[in-house]
C-alpha cells in the first residue's frame, strides 16, 4: 500500500548520501582565514555539577573562574575551574527561562528569553547583599533571546534572537543581533549584525547543502533553520564574533562588517548540547555544554597563533 511513499524514501536517502559526499568533497576552504582553534579535542574538561547540569550560558571571571546560570532557576553559580566545584553562588530571581550572562568586574547581567536583563550589582560582595535592576530591553519572547556578550568597540551588549530578527528585518532568513548600552538604557534601533542563513549553510555543508536541506525540510515537513543562536562572544585577539548554536551543533565566526568568516560543524561526541561560549584576554575558548542525560560540562580550547 505504501510502495509509492516507500521508493520516495528510498530515493531521498539516496540523494542525501550523495549531496552529502559532494559536500564533503565541494567545502569551501577559507585559505584568507584560518581557524585559530582545534575543536578536534578540548586542551581541558571541566565536569559541572548536576544542579547545574542544564547550564544555559557562561562568563569568564577570571583565569580560574567562571559564572555560569541555567535555564530554570534564577542563581548565579561561580565554578572554580582549579578545584573543579562551586565555590559560591547567588540568587538573584525565582524560576524562568535564563539564557546567558556576562560579567564585568562587579557587575554582572543576566538575559532571560524573553528580552529582560537583570543587572547584578556588587557580586565580588555577595554575601553582603547585591543590588538588582530589572531592565525592559525592548526584544520580547518572540524574538527568543538567547545570546549576551559585551562589544568593548560599541561599549554595548549585544543580544542574539534565536528566533525572529524583527521588524527592521531584511525580508532574507536571517538572524539578528542588536545592540544594548548598559548606561543610556537604549537599545539600537536596527540590528547591528545580521548573520545570512545561506552564507552560514554554505561554509558549513558546502555545494551540496541546497539538495540535502531542502529534501530533509520536505521529507521531515519541517521548516526550522540550521542555525539559531544560543550564546556568543567577542574574541579579545582576532576582534571577531563568535556565534554558538546548538542547532546544528554549528560554530559561526563573524567580522566588523557582518561577513561570514567561519561556519563550523561542532562534533557531538564533544559538544553534546553547546549553549555557552566566552574567551580569557589570551584568546583561548571556553564552551558549555548541557549534560541531557548525563553531566554539563565547560571545554577550553587554546587559541593556535598564525606562525
Amino acid at each position: 500500500m505504501h510502495t509509492g511513499r516507500n521508493k520516495l524514501s528510498a530515493v531521498g536517502f539516496l540523494l542525501i548520501a550523495i549531496a552529502t559526499f559532494i559536500s564533503k568533497c565541494t567545502a569551501p576552504l577559507d585559505k584568507e582565514h584560518a581557524f585559530p582553534y582545534d575543536l578536534s579535542e578540548p586542551a581541558e574538561k571541566y565536569v559541572l555539577q548536576r544542579k547545574i547540569t542544564e547550564v544555559s550560558g557562561l562568563s569568564l571571571v577570571s583565569r580560574s573562574e567562571v559564572a555560569l546560570v541555567q535555564d530554570e532557576d534564577g542563581i548565579l553559580f561561580f565554578f572554580n575551574l582549579d578545584e573543579g566545584k562551586v565555590t559560591n553562588k547567588v540568587v538573584f530571581a525565582g524560576k524562568g527561562d535564563y539564557e546567558d550572562l556576562r560579567v564585568m568586574g562587579d557587575t554582572g547581567y543576566v538575559l532571560r528569553s524573553d528580552g529582560t536583563l537583570f543587572q547584578l550589582m556588587n557580586l565580588s560582595h555577595a554575601s553582603s547583599g547585591i543590588g538588582k535592576t530589572i531592565i525592559k530591553t525592548g526584544l520580547t519572547s518572540k524574538n527568543n533571546t538567547e545570546g549576551l556578550c559585551y562589544d568593548r568597540r560599541r561599549q554595548a551588549l549585544l543580544i542574539a534572537c534565536k528566533n525572529d530578527p524583527g521588524e527592521h528585518s531584511t525580508g532574507e532568513k536571517e538572524k539578528a543581533i542588536y545592540s544594548y548600552n548598559p548606561h543610556t538604557r537604549v537599545l539600537s534601533d536596527t540590528p547591528v549584525v545580521r548573520i545570512r542563513i545561506h552564507d552560514v549553510e554554505k561554509l558549513a555543508y558546502g555545494m551540496g547543502q541546497n539538495i540535502v536541506q531542502k529534501y530533509m525540510r520536505f521529507y521531515r515537513k519541517t521548516k526550522q533553520s540550521t542555525f539559531q543562536p544560543s550564546g556568543l562572544s567577542m574574541n579579545p585577539v582576532t576582534g571577531d564574533l563568535y556565534v554558538i548554536s546548538s542547532v546544528g551543533n554549528l560554530l559561526v565566526v563573524v567580522d566588523s562588517t557582518s561577513k561570514v568568516k567561519h561556519a563550523i560543524r561542532l562534533p557531538r561526541k564533544i559538544f553534546k548540547q553547546p549553549e555557552g561560549i566566552d574567551f580569557d584576554p589570551s584568546g583561548n575558548l571556553y564552551v558549555s555544554n548541557e549534560g541531557r542525560s548525563g553531566k554539563g560540562n565547560v571545554l577550553k580550547f587554546p587559541f593556535m597563533k598564525e606562525e
